[in-house]
């Protein structure tokens, strides 16, 4: 029998590292329920690396928010062999889905993957348009609040699944001492690029000196605002100690960065309190501690494992305090980002998420979908 999953992701174009890697890990942890991944992604996923794997296909692409995403998702709506996963999904998905259940498809085979909580008023009206979606979809969610907040909007199949993250095969050795700052991931301000260039200019007051490394590349469509290509200037002017990369690393360049770093991920608490970080995920899965802000997603793996510094305030002399004292505490933070590791390797291990795709629920009838 040929088990196929489907994936619907938009996002998948030239900078979308973290959306090729969570379809990866799902490819690498499928054996025995899926015998072929089918991504239906945006322009120029077929030259992902991520993707390069062979229970992945690439079957399709299409722009975000095309006519052709709505096409794809209703066609995958009616056919009910088959289950499909909507990998960003969003408000407008769950209408899709209505129309589709308004069409003849039941929605049980469909899995909606909602990352963040969408609360601006059109968003959460346009759910409370899509009853059929709220009963027949499967939501799931990787924060635990986020699934309580579904819930209350009346979804009525909601599972959290921790974010799906393939641990490193071995956790680098651990060093002596720091071997570099880190900012890793697409430069932008709500990730607090303002702060670390601000920073950038008090590099030389460290002592001992640690050189910052700082990925420069910008976001999904590789482009930067006006205000993150004003933050990347002042980091340019910085002193020696900072070296900015606007190549996206590869995955062994990438997972490489983490030996010896302390990884900054200083981003606003407001906009990422349920977001989860997958740099801060790979930081520690890779042994490395970070800097998260108080009140971000992150901050509450330093509050379980003691594997960093939480920032109390979102300002660049908070975040430049917490790097001299994460270089003072270096091997206490590292030793337990290592302790760390072990536990979350098996918590986000993606077998959770793909048997969570696998399995069915409670297919409700037709009447009480479209009612």
């Amino acid at each position: 029998m040929n088990r196929v999953l489907r994936i619907i992701e938009p996002n998948l174009t030239g900078n979308a590292g973290h959306y090729g890697e969570f379809i990866r890990c799902l490819a690498e942890r499928s054996d025995g329920l899926f015998d072929r991944i089918e991504v239906h992604g945006g322009t120029g996923s077929a030259s992902l690396e991520l993707l390069n794997h062979p229970s992945i296909r690439i079957a399709e692409t299409f722009g975000q928010g095309s006519p052709g995403e709505a096409r794809i998702l209703r066609d995958f709506a009616g056919d009910p062999s088959t289950p499909c996963l909507v990998l960003t999904a969003k408000s407008q998905h769950a209408v899709l889905a209505q129309i589709a259940a308004l069409g003849g498809a039941t929605l049980d085979h469909l899995h909606l993957y909602v990352h963040w909580k969408e609360r601006a008023l059109f968003q959460r009206m346009l759910v409370l348009l899509a009853p059929a979606a709220r009963k027949g979809c499967r939501v799931i969610t990787p924060v635990e609040s986020t699934a309580t907040y579904l819930r209350r909007q009346g979804w009525h199949h909601v599972e959290y699944v921790p974010y799906p993250v393939l641990a490193p095969r071995h956790v680098p050795p651990h060093e002596p001492r720091p071997a570099r700052f880190l900012v890793a991931g697409a430069a932008r301000m709500n990730k607090g690029l303002q702060l670390v260039a601000d920073v950038a200019h008090r590099m030389d007051r460290l002592d001992p000196p640690i050189p910052l490394l700082v990925q420069t590349t910008g976001k999904r469509s590789g482009r930067q605002g006006a205000a993150e290509a004003e933050q990347l200037k002042r980091l340019a002017q910085s002193n020696g100690a900072v070296q900015l990369d606007a190549t996206p690393p590869g995955r062994e360049a990438y997972s490489r960065r983490f030996a010896g770093a302390i990884v900054l991920t200083p981003y606003d608490p407001i906009k990422f309190a349920d977001n989860v970080s997958g740099v801060a995920l790979d930081a520690v899965l890779h042994g490395a501690p970070i800097i998260a802000t108080a009140g971000a997603w992150q901050a509450g793996l330093i509050q379980r494992f003691g594997c960093g510094v939480i920032m109390r305030q979102w300002t660049s002399e908070a975040l430049a305090d917490a790097m001299s004292v994460a270089a003072a505490e270096w091997t206490a933070l590292s030793t337990h980002a290592r302790e760390a590791s072990r536990v979350l390797a098996l918590e986000h291990d993606p077998r959770h998420a793909v048997a969570a795709l696998h399995r069915p629920h409670h297919r409700a009838s037709r009447d009480s979908l479209t009612a």
